[in-house]
């Protein structure tokens, strides 16, 4: 007798969203979230009218931006009715947010019971929610869990582009790989789908060896199909820390370092003992405000490209 429980087949509509660009790694803590975050950011703080979409279960985004954090049932039942995606308007200028949550796992039974994959019916819920809320934007950037794969490959199969952040661990460049070969499958889905570029992330800024290395690596396991981004973002777990406890992007942060930095200062001249200066660990975040800089300008620089080598053909 057939397994009554058996997925069955089911044609999925899945239209890619021009201007989606996925962060994903099989891996965590390799900045993937502080990465959408603050490219996101700087984006919106240039100009783009910019979505960013949390589909991490966790909902760590939250800590980034400085908004509560979510269960995601909004979320979760917007997918699941095929309603447009829930926005949180306005958390910075020209810079909305879709709030995720644990409840984002509870998806996969449901797209089990309607006999759907999770990776195909997601991708279709995704399509459907996400199209009818993406016109206004100039760049939609959206990041996933390290666990999860339906999620990561669902949001491939609605992405233009991919960003894989990576340290420079054998652990973090395996994960590269594994990655890799999700953006190969969602391509049979999505054939527009490219692979904009790998990022190395946490490389401490005189580690001009290891960063060499790590490229060279890279370079050798993507080959052809994408160019490793010349902006690497250093380590800094003191800004990382001040900007998760503030809830402010990098460049945010770096104006209230500098003010907290000339308390301490004065402070000391007046003979007084300096205090937390409002907290902040952090003495300099100013030249991390500008990789930041410069790697959305890259990404952008790539999306542009993207958007010629399809309309190309």
């Amino acid at each position: 007798m057939a397994n009554s429980f058996a997925p069955t087949t089911q044609t999925v509509d899945i239209r890619p969203i021009p201007r989606a660009t996925t962060f994903a790694i099989d891996k965590g803590g390799v900045g993937k979230t502080s990465c959408s975050a603050n490219v996101a950011g700087q984006a919106a703080s240039a100009g783009y009218k910019t979505l960013i979409i949390d589909l991490d279960p966790v909902g760590s985004l939250h800590s980034d931006l400085g908004y509560p954090k979510n269960s995601g049932t909004e979320l979760f039942d917007a997918l699941r009715k095929g309603n447009p995606l829930p926005i949180l308007e306005g958390i910075r200028p020209n810079l909305d947010v879709v709030v995720g949550g644990e409840e984002l796992r509870d998806l996969q039974g449901i797209l089990f019971s309607r006999g759907q994959s999770a990776i195909e019916g997601f991708a279709s819920m995704l399509s459907l929610s996400l199209g009818a809320i993406a016109d206004p934007y100039d760049l939609i950037v959206i990041d996933t869990p390290p666990g999860d794969p339906w999620i990561t490959e669902g949001a491939l199969c609605i992405s233009s582009a991919l960003v894989i952040p990576t340290r420079s661990d054998d652990g973090s460049l395996d994960a590269v790989e594994n990655t890799a070969h999700k953006f190969m499958r969602a391509r049979h889905f999505n054939p527009d789908l490219r692979l904009a570029g790998a990022l190395l992330f946490g490389i401490g800024s005189m580690s001009r060896r290891i960063a060499r290395q790590t490229r060279e690596r890279l370079d050798e396991m993507l080959g052809d199909a994408a160019p490793v981004f010349n902006t690497r973002i250093r380590y800094q777990e003191t800004a990382a820390i001040d900007a998760r406890r503030q809830g402010k992007l990098i460049h945010e942060l770096s104006p209230a370092v500098q003010e907290a930095v000339k308390d301490r200062l004065l402070a000391l001249q007046r003979g007084e003992s300096p205090d937390d200066a409002n907290g902040l660990l952090a003495t300099n975040v100013g030249e991390l405000a500008k990789e930041y800089t410069a790697l959305t300008q890259e990404v952008l620089t790539r999306l542009t490209e993207i958007e010629e080598e399809i309309s190309n053909g």
